[in-house]
């Protein structure tokens, strides 16, 4: 007998996202998985103090989480399409919080957690592929404003992330109490959602959708806009405690605490946001939170008294907290009802981003210092406005739902 809740919220057309029960385990698992993502990059400093190592050998963990990443967009579609989504994203939880485990073991090597990295770069692109399409398909029209919604509760995670492993560092706990949380969580998830996994997709819906002919040009110009957003946003929660450190004169606990600044603003824009798409054309506020962003980056950027600096990362988490929700949508909205693959070749776009944009702050810090690296974060902003701008792509209705 099939339980109520797989029968999904009634049809409509309404761009308010229905909070169900398949909708509920799919916002809370993103938002562990954005507890690990956000408190990987407060681990960063601190784990580099324990190994010895340099800021671009420690930036390596990004770029093997991001090259885990890659590996893990392409092999969705296969596994999606052999067992279905709803199966894709259980063998994603399970193998997430495995690979979150290696990455915080005890005294190991630079190897060794560099391979938890790989791992925790595949699983998480895994889930992260499956939660966006599913949540895009089951919501229907109300898609792009259940998906900033969801980023919002991820943000509020990516919040405590941080915080957890400033107060562990300051602590007898340890920072790895921080991450350890998100095993547990991701867990629990699973024992929630229970043997019947259907309603999240199936392999039919998989098939039907890689009959499709390729991409069009706009979504490839929306993945590299993406790339832009995704490569600002993980430069500033990758080596934001290294700012802090080095203008601010913050300790190691302090200033990973403090990129608490960034994700609490992300959780701000996203919150507003999911309510604000749900009201105005997501163009216009794709291009007004870039320009919000910048501005406010410039706070964080030329002063050294640390409120004005932790305000200016505040307000820019403020701008860019819709980009990554919005950009998916737009993407997915370009692509002609492409649910899974434009999630998928997303997710390729973000794990460039992660691959690329912090390892090369990294070894501009070594060379010039985090200061002067940190115009970065601008020079991708500016180019995803010019994106934007250049190659608009209309909001149009969305693709029928699941339900």
């Amino acid at each position: 007998m099939t339980e109520p809740w797989l029968e999904g919220p009634g049809p409509g057309t309404t761009t308010r996202p229905e909070l169900d029960r398949p909708t509920w385990i799919a916002y809370v698992q993103l938002a562990f998985w954005a507890w690990f993502l956000y408190a990987f990059g407060a681990t960063q400093a601190l784990l580099r103090d324990e190994q010895g190592t340099s800021r671009s050998i420690a930036g390596l963990h990004g770029t093997a989480m991001a090259a885990g990443g890659l590996i893990g967009a392409v092999a969705t579609a296969r596994v999606v399409a052999r067992w279905g989504r709803g199966v894709g994203m259980r063998m994603a939880a399970i193998g997430a919080a495995f690979s979150v485990l290696l990455y915080t073991w005890p005294g190991a090597s630079p190897a060794l957690s560099m391979t938890g990295a790989v791992l925790a770069g595949f699983f998480g692109t895994f889930l992260l592929i499956t939660i966006n399409a599913f949540l895009l398909d089951y919501q229907g029209p109300a898609g792009p404003s259940s998906l900033t919604q969801a980023n919002a509760l991820a943000s509020l995670a990516g919040l405590l992330g941080p915080l957890a492993i400033g107060i562990g560092a300051a602590t007898v706990l340890g920072w790895r109490w921080g991450m350890w949380v998100v095993v547990v969580a991701l867990v629990l998830v699973e024992l929630w959602r229970g043997r019947n996994v259907a309603v999240f997709g199936t392999r039919s819906l998989a098939v039907k959708e890689s009959t499709g002919g390729r991409f069009g040009a706009s979504v490839y110009w929306t993945l590299f806009a993406l790339t832009c957003f995704i490569g600002a946003e993980f430069c500033l929660t990758f080596w934001g405690a290294d700012l802090l450190r080095e203008r601010c004169g913050f300790g190691p606990a302090a200033a990973a605490a403090s990129l608490a600044s960034v994700t609490g603003g992300m959780l701000i824009g996203r919150f507003y946001g999911a309510r604000l798409a749900q009201r105005m054309p997501t163009e216009q506020l794709l291009r007004g939170s870039i320009v919000f962003a910048l501005a406010s980056f410039v706070l964080a950027w030329a002063f050294t008294l640390w409120p004005v600096v932790l305000l200016g990362l505040l307000l820019t988490g403020i701008g860019i907290g819709v980009h990554w929700p919005l950009g998916v949508a737009r993407a997915v909205r370009a692509s002609g009802g492409k649910t899974d693959r434009a999630s998928a070749a997303a997710s390729v776009s973000a794990s460039i981003a992660i691959a690329v944009a912090p390892f090369a702050l990294g070894v501009l810090a070594d060379s010039v210092g985090v200061h002067v690296a940190f115009l970065l974060v601008p020079a991708l902003l500016v180019a995803a406005l010019v994106i934007l701008v250049a190659r608009p792509v209309p909001d149009v209705a969305a693709a029928p739902s699941l339900r």
